[in-house]
């Protein structure tokens, strides 16, 4: 019975937090929330299209064989957003460190690599007016929802160089984090207290991922991987567990065509399995969805002794969770460009993200600003 009414808890925290966030102002983190993608900016500039054969973004092991010297690369990107329901316009915004990666390379045929990167974010805040009845009296007052949140993935990984063309890599992967919901109201009449409710979940799992990645300096590159999860368990705020499902399970494929001299073409898909997180949001809708980006870039004029690379991309996707049966839909329109510093020992990454989001008669728009540093000790 403990067990039951523990469960039942659980579900009524998650039921709350979805609705409350719908109606406040976001149609993007539903359910456990935003999934930025772990990609790089170099990545995410392109729509996504390297992210198989990309060094900086933790989801191919096997990439890590790009990296001919020591890096460690970070990367900001605040999103602003605007929601429109019918005729209302919410607005909010959302500052994320999406990712973080070092690598280092062991002789010629064997690299090491950490990484951090945000699996699902649910971080948001929006302010709105509210009015209350009290009798014959109209007290108004505001409504701020915030909350705290995301599932962050720790990897260690490891590849390896069985020949010149051929990369290999395998990683095993921690997952954890936290979402803390905060409602507070307060009133414009200070003879009326606020109030405040919170409520917190927090998160646990693991996973193991096995990567390959072919390179033809004067064709192409192709880069192939696979995550397969392991459990994912949700508590609340005594550390009890509430609920249990499982990390989603990846498959992703990226090519990029080298032919042409000074440019790069790219094309990836990639589908998650977001389904296999259902015991812990088996109160909302959940998708699995495909993931496609193309992309290319093309060499710039030299900056500090190395060349510039600007990139535009595009990128369509489903996302993973959905207040009603009808998912929503993601549209992206990105660019940027890569600027070295100090001989190349530094490098600078740029992009700025258009995305077009709807669900029914629901519609939200973002820019997303990102920023990436890659350092070279």
């Amino acid at each position: 019975m403990t067990r039951a009414l523990t469960l039942l808890l659980g579900a009524a925290l998650l039921t709350v937090a979805t609705s409350r966030a719908a109606a406040q102002g976001t149609l993007s983190t539903q359910g456990l929330g935003y999934p930025p993608g772990q990609l790089s900016t170099p990545a995410s500039s392109m729509g996504g299209a390297i992210g198989e054969i990309d060094p900086f973004s933790p989801i191919n092991p096997a990439s890590l064989g790009l990296m001919t010297s020591p890096i460690v690369f970070f990367q900001a990107e605040p999103e602003y957003r605007e929601l429109r329901i019918g005729g209302k316009l919410f607005r909010s915004s959302v500052m994320r460190f999406p990712v973080f990666v070092g690598g280092l390379p062991l002789g010629e045929r064997w690299w090491i690599g950490i990484s951090a990167a945000t699996l699902l974010d649910r971080t948001w805040e929006t302010t709105t007016p509210d009015t209350q009845f009290v009798g014959n009296d109209t007290l108004a007052g505001h409504v701020t929802d915030r909350s705290e949140g995301s599932i962050a993935d720790l990897r260690f990984a490891l590849a390896y160089a069985p020949a010149g063309w051929l990369r290999i890599g395998v990683a095993g992967h921690a997952y954890s984090g936290r979402d803390v919901l905060r409602t507070l109201r307060t009133f414009e009449d200070s003879s009326f207290a606020a109030t405040l409710q919170s409520s917190t979940l927090s998160f646990g799992g693991n996973a193991v991922s096995v990567g390959a990645q072919t390179v033809w300096p004067k064709f192409g590159s192709l880069g192939v991987s696979y995550r397969h999860g392991g459990t994912l368990r949700v508590y609340d705020a005594s550390d009890a567990v509430i609920g249990t499902g499982s990390v989603p399970d990846h498959l992703g494929v990226s090519f990029a065509y080298l032919g042409l001299r000074g440019a790069t073409l790219a094309a990836r898909a990639a589908r998650d399995k977001w389904s296999d997180t259902h015991g812990i949001t088996s109160n909302g809708n959940i998708h699995d969805g495909w993931d496609i980006g193309i992309g290319g870039d093309v060499t710039g004029p030299r900056f500090g002794g190395s060349p510039m690379a600007f990139r535009l991309g595009g990128r369509w996707r489903t996302l993973p969770f959905s207040l009603t049966s009808t998912p929503v839909k993601e549209r992206t329109v990105s660019g940027g460009v890569g600027i070295p510093f100090a001989s190349g020992r530094v490098e600078l990454h740029l992009g700025l993200l258009r995305a077009s989001r709807s669900s029914g008669n629901t519609s939200e728009g973002a820019w997303t600003i990102s920023t990436g540093f890659g350092i070279r000790p």
